[in-house]
């Protein structure tokens, strides 16, 4: 509760403050003021738009803390979509309006003395400061709105395979060239019944040939019955040598209120019977050995390792008991955050997967740049990473939350090859 209150916090203040500043330079460029509830120049007509969003983010909010149906969250979500599409180009338009106007300010000074007027001599039509700079805002403005849109309407279900190939010198022989899947963060209640785009997900998968899937977490976004419908689609998904799933932050129910402490149990127990249901051998604090020609591997994976104030389920010890003697191991863990805290300080994991940031469902990526806000968040927070001898996978996930968009953060299909060598990694 105390992070929605903030969250609403911070979106009432921005929302105003859009608002009030765009006003101001709404009025600078009349010679009168109109009335208050002129429509629909006044006072009134502006800010009934920011009035409507912030009552209906407040009644949202809470209905979310205490809702029993997954509908809220996906109610939610297209109401936050369309939200974004009105303020964000409204910040880019105002910001547009003041650099420009900065640079124009400074261009007039140059016109002022003939230097550029020389050079314009009526080769070129003249036009009004406050006209140019009204389209070069339109112009700015629609980029973010035009790139919204996209990432609802193509982003989301653009799914994107990554390739990496890893190295190691302890990987057994018979598992050289061992071929690992990971998704991660289905967030099925968000995805709604979107079934046929998810099949098509389920399709770049098998084609892979994978040997191992691994399901990195947030199978939900609160509740067991989002997963009703969905055995059609990933009990389809095939590997050789089996599919192992863990839980997320979002599969234990603690983003809503609970009538009781036995509804809240009954609701956990069901969404860990729904990773079975789907196909998966879900690994709570638990670990499992892969023998393959008399080799062995071994996979553990940990329940949800979080941060305040959410709690931490996963205990790493408990998940690594019996497989001390397994020449190579590979952890799933949710939340990145983990390996740096317990993984890298404490065992000798191999690789670790994880999932968890979405990279924010936005960001830049080319060649070797990429940027996201999820960074100023999480250390590491997309792709491959590595301390020593162990290396981090984090995946940007398959789903969405929050927003039903990915903008320059497609969907994530992660294969991995594993070889036998000297430690290396090669992205394929």
């Amino acid at each position: 509760m105390k992070f929605t209150m903030w969250a609403f916090v911070g979106l009432v203040i921005y929302t105003v403050l859009i608002d009030f500043l765009l006003y101001r330079l709404f009025l600078k460029s009349r010679t009168e003021h109109p009335p208050h509830f002129k429509f629909p120049y006044g006072a009134f007509w502006h800010y009934s738009i920011a009035s409507f969003f912030i009552f209906s983010f407040g009644i949202l909010y809470t209905l979310i803390t205490i809702t029993k149906t997954s509908t809220t969250y996906v109610v939610f979500q297209w109401f936050m979509m369309a939200y974004m599409l009105i303020y964000i180009p409204k910040a880019f338009y105002y910001l547009t309006q003041k650099i420009v106007g900065r640079f124009h300010l400074v261009k007039h000074k140059f016109d002022d003395k003939g230097k550029i007027k020389k050079m314009n001599e009526g080769k070129y039509p003249k036009i009004s400061r406050k006209k140019f700079l009204s389209q070069v805002g339109i112009i700015t403005a629609s980029i973010p709105f035009v790139s919204l849109m996209f990432g609802v309407i193509k982003g989301r279900f653009a799914f994107s395979k990554r390739y990496t190939k890893l190295s190691f010198p302890n990987l057994p022989d018979s598992f050289d060239g061992l071929k690992i899947v990971q998704i991660s963060d289905l967030h099925l209640g968000s995805l709604n019944s979107n079934y046929q785009e998810m099949e098509e997900a389920v399709m770049l998968i098998n084609a892979e040939n994978p040997d191992i899937i691994c399901f990195t977490g947030d199978l939900v976004n609160n509740f067991y019955e989002e997963t009703i419908g969905w055995e059609k689609v990933f009990t389809k998904l095939q590997a050789r040598l089996g599919k192992y799933s863990i839980m997320g932050n979002h599969d234990y129910g603690d983003y809503s209120k609970w009538p009781s402490a036995e509804a809240k149990a009954e609701n956990l127990q069901n969404i860990k019977n729904a990773h079975h249901r789907l196909g998966f051998k879900i690994l709570n604090n638990a670990s499992s050995i892969i023998e393959f020609n008399g080799d062995k591997i071994a996979m553990a994976g940990v329940e949800n390792w979080g941060h305040p104030p959410f709690p931490r389920y996963g205990n790493l010890e408990q998940a690594s008991e019996g497989i001390d003697g397994v020449p190579f191991k590979i952890l799933m863990s949710h939340d990145p955050d983990h390996w740096d805290a317990e993984v890298v300080p404490q065992t000798d994991f191999d690789l670790t997967l994880a999932g968890h940031t979405h990279g924010m469902q936005f960001g830049l990526e080319f060649k070797g740049f990429q940027w996201s806000p999820a960074k100023y968040k999480f250390k590491r927070w997309a792709g491959l990473y590595q301390a020593d001898k162990q290396f981090l996978y984090v995946n940007r996930g398959l789903g969405y939350l929050g927003m039903p968009a990915r903008v320059g953060m497609p969907p994530e299909i992660t294969i991995i090859e594993l070889t036998r060598g000297p430690i290396s990694n090669d992205p394929m």
